[in-house]
């Protein structure tokens, strides 16, 4: 949803809340209007969202930790409030997000299994091809042959490197989503 922010007005009850919440930001009426616009520059649309009450609004998140409501028009703050709060036990989707994530993670785990057993017998591989491309580079008096030696060379370790990488990778991957399974943060 594209808002214009200049255009956005703040509701008594948003004003009070900046004085509650951010008494930085809420001397005036002014500075917390600017205040919750300067917020809503950067903050991601959610979605329609109906707010305490039930009365739907447009909610923005600042910083995945704080909620704006806007209301239906979107020139309107109505509420705004941190996201400190944990809610996770009130979805009703819940046991399939876990088990979305260790399905996922069980994925990931055969995926790094087969890619460092592959890495295992590409560098065996390609350390044997190296060690035989030194061995030419050392015999051969040509210029060209120990530069495409060279060349040869430098292609294999990249290629191990770029395989290293990718399980580096897939490892980081494996241990962020395994994190949030034992920390319950998703």
């Amino acid at each position: 949803m594209n808002i214009k922010t200049g255009n956005i007005e703040i509701s008594q009850h948003s004003f009070i809340r900046v004085q509650e919440r951010y008494p930085n930001f809420g001397k005036n009426k002014r500075a917390a209007t600017e205040y919750i616009r300067s917020l809503l520059k950067t903050a991601e649309y959610i979605g329609i969202v109906p707010d305490n009450e039930g009365v739907d609004g447009h909610m923005f998140s600042y910083a995945k930790k704080i909620a704006i409501y806007l209301n239906m028009e979107g020139n309107l703050v109505t509420t705004l409030y941190d996201i400190e709060r944990d809610n996770r036990e009130h979805i009703s989707f819940r046991d399939k997000v876990v088990d979305f994530y260790k399905k996922e993670l069980r994925k990931i785990h055969r995926s790094e299994m087969a890619k460092r057993k592959k890495a295992e017998e590409l560098s065996i591989k390609y350390e044997a091809e190296i060690a035989v491309l030194k061995y030419k580079k050392y015999k051969t008096r040509s210029e060209n042959v120990r530069i495409e030696c060279d060349n040869l060379i430098e292609s294999l370790e990249n290629e191990l490197a770029t395989i290293n990488k990718d399980i580096k990778d897939t490892q980081s991957e494996k241990r962020h989503i395994a994190i949030a399974i034992a920390t319950n943060n998703f």
